[in-house]
């Protein structure tokens, strides 16, 4: 039987931004945007598809009925601009959500629907150097680094009295970055971690047979915290001509979701570096 649905919006997307300048080379920033993120338009499809190559079977259902997500977002950020090259940041920021996407994993079935309202607060740090002042080849050096801290909770959600977190929403993140830039040399080292985070809602009060809550082994499904180390780095050999390789996963980080706790494993996927090296050529160049 044909399923009909019929939704029509309109959304002004308000935003502004404020300016302080404490002195030449430092500033208050406040700012306010309005934004709106729609579902993918496969996921309005009102189909459903099993999956029998597991066990049990995996159940997909499309959800013709998704609301768009609505954010109102507001950040109080400070700047301090160092010299010859380079930036300090700190700020904190609070989202205000209305009908956040989220993915309900009810084995066997998997549907995105909409919660009520959600929020994010926290704050995040950031600096970048270019450490010109260094005497030789050494100045070349430079470092991006930052570090975020959002908290969340998302209300309301089908089947549970809870208010978990909301799904993919990192609670902690890092990230480390080296830089070497000299003549024809440039090179990059990237280092990321990232916490534990919810990667689907799986719990359901009504079918939890251990009664352990949303960190038994009926739990939500969560992606394991993960640190991984890439890089890439180019030489200019001759005029356009330029030799780069890169390197992702270096470490061999593993992928591991979990449910409820770590020690109820759900998945590990093992994967091996991957290291790629490649020329390329600029026929338009500078001499």
């Amino acid at each position: 039987m044909p399923v009909k649905t019929n939704q029509s919006y309109f959304d002004p997307l308000p935003s502004v931004t404020l300016r302080y300048a404490l002195t030449p080379d430092s500033d208050i920033r406040a700012v306010y945007g309005r934004g709106i993120s729609r579902p993918d338009p496969n996921q309005l499809i009102p189909y459903v598809i099993q999956d029998d190559s597991t066990n049990p079977a995996q159940v997909g259902i499309g959800n013709p009925n998704l609301r768009p997500t609505h954010a109102n977002n507001y950040d109080l950020l400070y700047e301090r601009f160092l010299r010859p090259i380079g930036m300090i940041q700190a700020g904190v920021f609070y989202k205000q959500l209305s009908w956040p996407l989220v993915r309900m994993l009810y084995t066997p079935a998997t549907q995105e629907v909409n919660g009520t309202n959600a929020h994010i607060a926290g704050f995040e740090v950031s600096y970048q150097q270019h450490f010109s002042c260094l005497p030789g080849p050494l100045k070349a050096l430079g470092a991006m680094t930052n570090y975020s801290y959002p908290a969340s909770r998302v209300k309301r959600l089908p089947g549970r009295p809870d208010s978990p977190a909301l799904q993919w929403q990192v609670p902690h993140t890092w990230n480390i970055s080296p830089t070497y830039d000299y003549k024809r040399v440039s090179i990059r080292v990237g280092m990321t971690d990232n916490a534990a985070s919810i990667f689907s809602y799986a719990y359901a009060s009504a079918s939890d047979p251990t009664g352990a809550g949303p960190t038994g082994p009926a739990g939500d499904v969560y992606l394991h915290s993960h640190f991984q180390v890439d890089a890439q780095g180019s030489v200019r050999l001759y005029e356009g001509l330029t030799v780069f390789a890169y390197g992702l996963n270096l470490n061999n980080a593993v992928d591991w979701y979990y449910t409820g706790q770590p020690i109820y494993v759900k998945q590990m996927s093992f994967f091996r570096p991957t290291i790629a090296i490649g020329f390329k050529y600029d026929f338009v160049h500078d001499r």
